[in-house]
């Protein structure tokens, strides 16, 4: 896709203020940056520890990977893209937004997984291992990353919609010629996310405290598994309130305001880079309050720092176990770490 074209591949609600452009040129690279050594050293330590073998983490690697393409693949081609082209000089920016679209896509599916993963894993654990085998969570993979990208084979190739160069964003996105294919985009994306994740925790949420009730019942020494039910609670609100709150403005500025020119430019920039912020805090979440990522990351660092890592390196952060405590039928009890 070359310049000549961009007569009928250019979208923009007004003036390229340089002040714009430099937001999206420092804001672009200084994320993709942090966040790819992020998720680059979290998808390192779940290689090196061997956590990637097993089923629930196969599904937080996933998200660790797409945040690493996020950040190493479409932040930088945002950067290019806020450095290089203009409304004259497109270059190929249709084929730079369908990669883009593809990738966050994927990245917000994969969240999706995760709330359906943990739901099996703690509310409906009599059907997890019937449901995650290693066949179908390749297939479930497979479909998690073509969906996107086939969806956005139609703006594409100009079947249903067209991706056009935004000189207020500094991308080519697919949402803009076609409202009908924005609505439908924008509406799926909001159905399938939002409702899913609400539900699954929700759910995990009665089935914590109903568990927690009935040990309570029987059992008088139960100070650590309340800190664990605690615990869970709190992971559980920081993820809803976090995924919630980073994406949801873009979403609804997406909808309600798709030329940018009802609402304020600077408001549209800070919605959009909070979005991408989040492909920085998925992997400090997990780092920080998922046990044994924590315990495999600190190790990591403490071969780092040539300390021993049985020492008390951690110590200046509290070791915190996520656990779910299902109630015991017989006389043991069965505890799922997440």
């Amino acid at each position: 896709m070359t310049g000549d074209l961009s007569a009928n591949h250019v979208h923009g609600a007004g003036k390229d203020f340089p002040w714009n452009r430099t937001m999206h040129q420092v804001l672009s690279s200084s994320i993709a940056i942090i966040g790819t050594i992020l998720n680059l050293v979290a998808i390192f330590v779940l290689y090196k520890e061997g956590l990637h073998r097993q089923s629930p983490f196969k599904f937080v690697l996933n998200l660790f990977v797409s945040n690493f393409l996020m950040c190493s693949v479409c932040l930088p081609i945002i950067s290019y893209c806020a450095f290089f082209l203009d409304a004259d000089n497109i270059g190929p920016c249709p084929y730079y937004g369908y990669i883009i679209y593809s990738i966050v896509g994927t990245a917000v599916l994969n969240i999706v997984l995760i709330s359906f993963n943990r739901y099996f894993l703690i509310v409906r654990f009599s059907l997890y291992h019937r449901i995650y085998t290693a066949r179908n969570i390749r297939i479930i993979l497979v479909v998690v990353w073509t969906f996107y990208p086939t969806l956005l084979v139609f703006p594409l190739t100009n079947i249903w919609g067209t991706f056009t160069y935004d000189n207020l964003r500094f991308m080519c996105n697919p949402l803009h010629s076609n409202s009908s294919f924005r609505v439908f985009v924008l509406v799926t994306t909001v159905i399938i996310t939002v409702p899913t994740i609400l539900f699954c925790y929700v759910e995990i949420l009665r089935k914590v405290n109903s568990s927690f009730r009935r040990v309570a019942s029987v059992h008088s020494g139960v100070v650590q598994r309340m800190r664990n039910d605690r615990q869970l609670v709190r992971t559980i609100l920081v993820t809803i309130i976090l995924f919630t709150c980073m994406n949801l403005p873009f979403i609804m500025l997406s909808i309600l305001d798709p030329h940018m020119n009802k609402v304020d430019l600077w408001i549209h920039g800070f919605a959009i880079y909070l979005g991408w912020s989040n492909s920085i805090v998925n992997p400090l979440i997990y780092s920080t309050l998922n046990y044994q990522i924590k315990s495999s990351l600190l190790g990591v660092f403490s071969a780092l720092f040539k300390k021993n890592p049985n020492a008390d390196f951690p110590k200046v952060i509290a070791e915190i176990e996520i656990k779910v405590i299902a109630v015991p039928r017989r006389a043991s009890s069965h505890e799922t770490t997440i």
